[in-house]
């Protein structure tokens, strides 16, 4: 563990109050008082699976909790190391979770939508990294390749209560968008890492293109995270 993270999870293990206050979330929040996700978040922190803010990971956390009585599976697109399918599954219980990545990186990006972004970015990463990673959790099901070609697999009348979209790139994001948003269940919910971090503005770009053929609002979160949630 770098000594950054060992610093943080031994801050939150001993002095709770300090770190909220480190990490700007006052101790008036109910969000402190959940101690199932903080036990989570020093987990991930110890195991160095942080590649996004405490605030959006608890945002992943809660929202996948509050659709656990809705039929259908979990999903996520774009995994990287696992971390962000761990809070899934924690929150899941026994319901199906499928993933999507490659496991070697980014595919070809477009330099106008993502110029931030190559092909073969994130690439640190493996599938079975990932799979030993989530060992002792049910119904995991990966699937390795660029989506949405990936995705064949996927049982035809497979459907959706909530879905992660962590793709950085334009062309991704929109075929993420078109792939699950049909297969979302009413009251689903698609939540999006970098819709509005400036680094990645493709992500916002896709969500505006896809929510032009739609009468669906996009809700915009703190950090760069915004939720879709099918109302019909």
């Amino acid at each position: 563990m770098n000594a950054k993270a060992e610093f943080q999870r031994l801050l939150l293990k001993k002095w709770p109050s300090l770190y909220f206050r480190l990490i700007k979330m006052p101790g008036i929040c109910t969000a402190t008082q959940d101690a199932q996700f903080w036990n989570l978040h020093a987990r991930l922190l110890q195991d160095q699976r942080c590649t996004q803010r405490p605030r959006e990971r608890y945002n992943l956390w809660t929202l996948a909790r509050q659709v656990q009585a809705l039929p259908g599976a979990y999903a996520e697109a774009g995994v990287y190391d696992g971390g962000s399918a761990r809070i899934l599954c924690e929150a899941k219980g026994a319901d199906h979770l499928h993933l999507f990545d490659t496991f070697a990186g980014m595919p070809e990006t477009d330099p106008k939508a993502d110029p931030h972004f190559v092909a073969g970015q994130f690439a640190d990463t493996n599938r079975q990294m990932v799979e030993d990673y989530l060992a002792g959790f049910p119904n995991i099901h990966i699937h390795q390749g660029f989506f949405p070609a990936s995705a064949a697999d996927v049982p035809a009348d497979r459907q959706f209560k909530f879905v992660h979209l962590d793709l950085d790139l334009y062309r991704s994001t929109l075929d993420g968008l078109r792939f699950f948003y049909p297969r979302l269940v009413r009251k689903g919910i698609i939540i999006s890492h970098d819709y509005g971090n400036v680094t990645a503005p493709g992500v916002k770009q896709a969500f505006d293109e896809f929510l032009a053929t739609t009468d669906e609002p996009i809700l915009q979160l703190w950090d760069t995270q915004c939720v879709l949630m099918k109302t019909r």
